[in-house]
């Protein structure tokens, strides 16, 4: 799980670090715990050709901020395997979080 920090800018102001990965793509709750699980390592060899509802796709892509099929095919096979893990990542992660400043929990993209 990368760890979010901050670090001031000439300015003084804070920002968040760059996640640990090198990738693009946007990261989601479910990205980060699914990564964290070892689900993302390895080569990408795994090939889909489905028809999905137009509809469905645009508010996915919408939400994940992208239209990069495959990032968003990867958030929802991401959040499908890995829903029964958000609450032991909530509960496990609660101290720290209470602990954030809140201008740092505000760029948290959870």
């Amino acid at each position: 799980m990368p760890v979010v920090r901050s670090q001031p800018n000439k300015t003084g102001q804070h920002h968040r670090s760059p996640p640990a990965t090198n990738t693009s793509e946007p990261r989601t709750a479910a990205l980060r715990i699914a990564d964290g699980m070892g689900l993302l390592s390895g080569p990408k060899t795994k090939h889909f050709n489905a028809k999905v509802s137009p509809k469905l796709f645009e508010a996915a892509a919408k939400r994940l901020g992208t239209t990069s099929p495959a990032a968003i095919i990867n958030a929802a096979l991401a959040a499908l395997a890995t829903e029964d893990e958000l609450g032991p990542w909530l509960a496990a992660n609660w101290g720290t979080l209470a602990d954030t400043p809140s201008e740092i929990l505000e760029q948290i993209d959870l």
